[in-house]
């Protein structure tokens, strides 16, 4: 039997040369190196597209946020980097569907999505409620309808609920939309909007970091939140890997869950670490 040893094959080649030529292939054989550790590299190496949404996804924070914390870890358990491309929402999104990126973080796994990309499994549940002035009297309301007359503010390229954004469509709703909370909230504090649809704990953040405690201890919200997401990482269909992709990250978000590690980044969360 015949073996290829790859080490005796590059000494055979190197003590059948002159001097000179041995540094030229030298050479050679660094740069070929060097292009196969970065092919190596660019097969473990996963670009994800995502938005500023503290704490969830953010460049400004701690790990980019606790979602993209739990992303990152659970790839790297199965050996792989994850980068970070932020963008607005609405490009992220159109963007990942056309396969420009790896996958999507992060959305809710609604039947909007679910013709172009693959849903992970959950990584977290969060509840969208509405935030008001306690002087304010908030409606006690069942349905969208029960909210009619009143300034809502919300956030473009969010998925709330298809109810909510065919209100907006239709003007049953006077919904003014803002291109990101933070802005939400100063209308809200400005008595420019009666009310703003935020997740509860990205609210309760935005408050705390950027408004004074007076300010604080005016602002509620309603106990009956508006919807309950779940959160996913999304893959496009477009991209032949996903599916793989999809059966990677769902393993590594099982270990992390399993073994503490998600529970411990909840924690962080919880206590404002992020």
């Amino acid at each position: 039997m015949i073996t290829y040893n790859k080490k005796n094959a590059i000494n055979n080649i190197f003590s059948n040369m002159h001097f000179s030529n041995k540094i030229l292939a030298f050479i050679l054989f660094k740069v070929l190196l060097s292009v196969m550790l970065s092919t190596k590299a660019d097969n473990t190496t996963i670009l994800i597209a995502t938005g500023e949404y503290p704490p969830w996804t953010s460049h400004k924070i701690k790990k980019n946020g606790f979602v993209n914390h739990v992303i990152s870890e659970a790839f790297m358990r199965k050996g792989y980097k994850v980068y970070y491309i932020y963008l607005p929402w609405a490009r992220s999104y159109t963007d990942t569907e056309n396969g420009k990126y790896a996958a999507l973080s992060y959305w809710a796994c609604t039947e909007k999505v679910q013709p172009t990309f693959y849903c992970s499994d959950y990584m977290h549940k969060e509840a969208y409620v509405f935030f008001h002035e306690k002087t304010f009297p908030f409606p006690t309301w069942e349905t969208l309808s029960d909210l009619t007359g009143l300034r809502i503010g919300a956030t473009r390229s969010y998925t709330y609920t298809k109810e909510f954004w065919d209100a907006y469509e239709s003007g049953s709703l006077n919904i003014v939309i803002n291109n990101d909370d933070n802005i939400n909230f100063n209308m809200l504090v400005q008595s420019r909007l009666d009310t703003i649809v935020v997740s509860t704990i990205t609210g309760l953040m935005i408050l705390n970091k950027r408004f004074p405690p007076k300010v604080i201890q005016n602002i509620t919200f309603n106990s009956r939140p508006l919807v309950e997401n779940t959160a996913h990482l999304l893959f496009p269909k477009k991209n032949k890997s996903s599916l793989d992709l999809l059966k990677i990250f769902n393993t590594g978000l099982t270990e992390i869950k399993q073994d503490g590690i998600y529970d411990k980044y909840m924690d962080d969360l919880i206590m404002g670490g992020y």
